[in-house]
């Protein structure tokens, strides 16, 4: 189901080869750091999480594809580097924020050492401090980013996908989802389930917190001065819809003759094309009118015009609903 996601298709390498663990994606984007079951905040935090799992984060691609008359014409760029296209692959391909990237991956993989050797539950802790060096987990690989901002850097109008190199697996949690090359040594070091979802979620969510601070929060305080240069606001953006639906509506008005109705005056008045006839009013029935709104299916229109379909009275073979009317 993935595979057919186009909005995925930055990752579609990782999918079909499996580099992604989808039991611990699906646990971290679920948890809840709240003692609270349900708020404002987890709901916040989720939509969050799922918005850039499935590259839908309002980055200049999905705005602009979202608000077509609110932004520019053509490819809108990265406000930090102002030479890639600003879209949610190209987060961590980005070369402003390459250098603290790289600080971070050596604490972090230092924090994964220590965490393993104070906590494991392994018979087998000889090699701990080798695999986790040589895993390109904590690597940050310069001529992989480049190479993939090159080969993706077409100046054409037409939105090219950026493909998040699978060399560099780090690059799956700034979208929150768990790479194998990091949940494996969580597998191999913690037996026991409990101790292996305690210990990965919370140094996920330590590690994803500060990447975070180094690459989403520069981009989006940069992209909003570059929204306020073009006086873009998020007012502007909750009023879209209306505005542009109002001018719709508006020159549909003086396109076609005033015949149109709104929707409210069709509850009692209305005409069915398929009828050899019309009626200009319906007289409501109570009685009828319990009938056919308790009925057992879907209705797509009112109950009177399900009857109304029908070339024969209905009522004619049900039983007497008098007792209905009584008090």
């Amino acid at each position: 189901m993935a595979m057919n996601n186009s909005s995925l298709l930055p990752i579609n390498h990782q999918i079909q080869h499996g580099h992604i663990d989808w039991e611990y994606t699906k646990k971290w984007i679920n948890h809840n750091p709240f003692d609270s079951p349900t708020s404002d905040k987890l709901k916040k935090i989720q939509s969050e999480k799922i918005k850039k799992s499935t590259f839908n984060y309002p980055t200049g691609n999905i705005l602009q594809r979202n608000y077509p008359d609110l932004y520019p014409k053509g490819r809108i760029n990265c406000a930090e580097c102002n030479t890639h296209e600003d879209s949610n692959a190209l987060i961590g391909l980005c070369p402003q924020h390459r250098n603290h990237i790289s600080q971070l991956l050596t604490k972090y993989k230092n924090k994964l050492i220590e965490l393993i050797n104070n906590h494991n539950d392994s018979s087998f802790t000889f090699d701990i401090q080798s695999s986790v060096n040589a895993s390109n987990f904590f690597r940050l690989l310069p001529d992989e980013l480049d190479n993939t901002l090159s080969m993706n850097n077409i100046p054409t109008e037409t939105t090219n996908t950026t493909d998040i190199p699978w060399e560099q697996p780090w690059l799956l949690l700034l979208h929150h989802l768990i790479p194998v090359d990091l949940s494996t040594f969580f597998y191999r070091y913690f037996s026991r389930k409990c101790d292996r979802d305690r210990y990965l979620i919370q140094y996920v969510s330590d590690f994803i917190k500060e990447l975070n601070l180094i690459t989403w929060a520069p981009r989006s305080r940069s992209f909003k001065n570059w929204e306020k240069s073009l006086n873009i606001t998020s007012k502007s953006k909750k009023t879209y819809r209306r505005k542009r639906n109002t001018t719709r509506t508006d020159g549909n008005r003086s396109d076609h003759s005033p015949t149109h109705r709104s929707r409210h005056n069709y509850t009692r008045y209305y005409y069915n094309k398929s009828l050899p006839y019309f009626k200009h009013k319906v007289n409501i029935d109570d009685s009828a009118s319990i009938r056919w709104t308790t009925c057992n299916f879907l209705h797509s229109g009112t109950w009177e015009s399900y009857r109304d379909i029908l070339l024969f009275s209905i009522c004619d073979y049900l039983p007497s609903f008098d007792f209905i009317r009584s008090p």
